[in-house]
């Protein structure tokens, strides 16, 4: 009977140890080992700077761990799920929960050292983005030179970008020292440019230029290089690209972007250059390169002189182009001068409207010209009559001297005279009565153009299939 007894109670004892091993098996596989492979795979990617790919792992391996956490809170794996839980929920920006897992996790006993600084790195990150500088910097410091380069490298690029947020640019490159970090440059890059440091940002795009280290946000550098008067090193920048081992298509964004800015200044022999290069650069259909030919084709709006040129300019306009966003906002802003121009007004308002909206809008300076002429010639009552010759004295310098001296001899009570006399223009009657006259006739042009522009706009209808014939 004993022997029966002590035989139970052995089957009994296996039967739970293999449950156990069983359950523990199952925390295992089910939790712990996808959480460590995705967190494998999360750690690749972040060798190879894939920051965004990386994030989307360690939400994974977070997921993973955390399901171990909730379900087997007293497991033998908790320490395990604890880290790897932290370590993805702080490097996916989850820091509410990173923060908890992993200092619960660095208070226990006996886990091994590398683990532990890949620990307090994710710990620092999370410090980082919820901007304790300080405690994080101070962290990081401790890390930077630990003998498992990954690790190291990882704290010295948390330790950079700290340094950054609080503004120590210098500091950026004792940390980074010979290692290529992309991502961050570009973050410095743009520290730098916030900081109006247009010399350091124009140094540091550079070197990403003959690198071939293209990111969308280049364009926009160069945009505000370029603002900041660095014209010609925006020029050595995007001819770095050039040479560079950069795609095809990054290239002829670029060449787009500059193209769009010499258009904008006016300086369409280097624009048409650009956008050549555009086109050439991008795939045949690719919006890219619709989009350049369309404005390649517009330059030549800044030499018509009359509403039928505008039109044969848009009838050279390919149908793909025609359909870009930049041609059909250039023809909407043709449409509207039309309107303006054909409008029966004997005040001459309309008129002198549609000539500035041909000049700021249209980019047609010539027929902004002829427009402003047309008030002073067909509208000779007009009270604009003197703005139409100072515009038009704008858009010819070489004849400026002789409109003002039209101005003074023929028009002596014009606020337009007063101003360039020096005296006070408001004191003259046309300076409240002209722009009520303008007010009023912008808001009756502008309700029947945006009427017109919604139609366009508008998906045409299919009409509807007609009813069948009775019988």
């Amino acid at each position: 009977m004993n022997i029966d007894r002590a035989a139970r109670v052995r089957r009994m004892l296996a039967t739970v140890s293999g449950y156990w091993l069983l359950a523990s098996g199952c925390v295992y596989y089910n939790g712990i080992y996808n959480a460590k492979e995705a967190a494998r795979s999360a750690d690749a990617l972040l060798r190879r700077e894939a920051e965004m790919d990386a994030n989307a792992k360690f939400q994974q391996s977070a997921a993973h761990a955390e399901s171990v956490l909730v379900r087997h809170p007293t497991s033998p794996w908790r320490p395990r799920a604890l880290y790897l839980a932290g370590r993805g929920a702080a490097y996916s920006g989850q820091c509410e929960r990173a923060i908890p897992h992993l200092t619960e996790f660095l208070a226990l006993p006996a886990s091994a050292a590398d683990d532990r600084n890949r620990a307090r790195v994710a710990l620092a990150s999370c410090e980082f983005r919820t901007t304790k500088f300080v405690s994080a910097r101070a962290r990081l410091d401790s890390l930077v030179d630990l003998p498992n380069r990954e690790t190291a490298r990882q704290a010295r690029l948390w330790a950079a970008r700290t340094a950054l947020a609080t503004g120590d640019r210098d500091a950026v490159g004792a940390y980074l020292g010979d290692m290529d970090a992309t991502a961050l440059q570009w973050e410095l890059i743009n520290s730098s440019l916030g900081a109006g440091e247009h010399a350091r940002a124009e140094s540091l795009l550079t070197v990403q230029a003959a690198r071939g280290d293209y990111r969308e946000d280049a364009t926009r550098v160069l945009r505000e290089l370029w603002t900041a008067g660095r014209v010609t090193e925006v020029e050595a920048i995007v001819a770095r690209y050039d040479v560079s081992r950069a795609r095809d298509e990054h290239r002829a964004a670029l060449h787009y972007g500059v193209g769009e800015l010499n258009v904008r200044a006016g300086r369409d022999s280097v624009a048409r250059r650009h956008l050549l290069l555009a086109t050439s650069s991008a795939g045949r259909d690719s919006i890219t390169a619709r989009e350049a030919k369309a404005r390649l084709t517009l330059l030549a709006l800044t030499e018509v002189r009359t509403m039928r040129a505008v039109d044969s300019v848009f009838a050279r306009l390919d149908s793909a182009a025609r359909r870009t966003i930049y041609a059909r906002r250039v023809q909407e802003q043709a449409l509207l001068v039309q309107l303006l121009e054909r409008r029966t007004d004997l005040t001459g308002a309309s008129l002198y409207l549609a000539g500035e909206v041909a000049r700021d809008s249209l980019r047609a300076p010539r027929l902004a010209e002829t427009l402003f002429l047309r008030v002073a010639r067909d509208v000779v009552t007009s009270p604009f009559v003197p703005h139409a010759y100072y515009a038009a004295a704008l858009l010819q310098p070489d004849s400026a001297a002789e409109w003002h001296a039209r101005l003074t001899r023929d028009f002596p009570q014009s606020s337009v005279t007063a101003y360039l006399r020096g005296d006070d223009p408001g004191a003259r009657a046309d300076f409240v009565s002209a722009p009520e006259l303008l007010r009023f006739s912008w808001s009756e042009v502008a309700r029947t153009w945006a009427d017109s522009v919604r139609k366009l706009r508008s998906p045409a209808r299919t009409a509807a299939p007609a009813a069948p014939a009775r019988k």
